[in-house]
């Protein structure tokens, strides 16, 4: 593998660590302590920053010489122009639906003090729709455009997501015991069951 590929790859696992970092409990509750009331500023700063790092290493990517690991023809572009609309799709659906939670925007207007396990909407189908959403995404779009490069940087996105959903699991279940244990067991992680139309009960047993 060329030398700028490794350090493509090297600057996405930097990068997911300082997502894990910066999104870690114990991080915030001591940037919590320090900041006092102005911690509500946090969320929006992780996203804000967060953001501004993905620009610079996409940049970066793009600016990148890389080989195609294949020639795309008219068999695989069709699928993969469908698995990128779908993933697109899914993203868009979530981001709409926690866009002020996830943004940070929430917590400069109303400090949340309810501790309440919400799956309603896409979240009866499968628990992690927007980790499916990215994966379809990202993947259609290599197939589409099969660079070396994207495959380094999708790569790495994918075994940190990997890991980070099974984190967030287990802070899940510590924060909601058999609420979400039986969550886990009605409703599959990334991928529907099908037909879709399951309902879950959220009420604490």
């Amino acid at each position: 593998m060329p030398l700028h590929h490794i350090i493509l790859a090297s600057f996405w696992v930097l990068y997911c660590l300082l997502h894990s970092l910066l999104a870690s409990t114990r991080l915030k509750n001591r940037v919590r302590q320090l900041t006092g009331k102005n911690f509500r500023y946090y969320r929006l700063f992780y996203t804000l920053f967060a953001t501004f790092t993905l620009v610079l290493l996409v940049c970066y990517q793009l600016s990148l010489p890389s080989e195609k690991v294949f020639e795309p023809t008219l068999l695989s572009t069709l699928p993969g122009v469908a698995l990128t609309l779908t993933g697109l799709t899914l993203m868009f659906v979530c981001i709409r639906k926690y866009f002020f939670s996830l943004s940070g925007i929430k917590s400069l207007f109303q400090e949340s003090t309810t501790d309440e396990l919400m799956i309603s909407g896409i979240h009866r189908y499968m628990r992690h729709p927007l980790y499916s959403g990215t994966f379809l995404a990202i993947w259609g779009g290599w197939v589409l455009f099969p660079f070396l490069s994207l495959l380094v940087a999708n790569a790495v996105i994918t075994g940190y997501t990997l890991l980070a959903i099974r984190l967030e699991e287990e802070k899940l279940v510590a924060a909601f015991g058999e609420q979400y244990r039986a969550y886990q067991r009605s409703v599959p992680k990334l991928l529907p069951r099908w037909p879709l139309g399951r309902t879950v009960s959220t009420e604490r047993p």
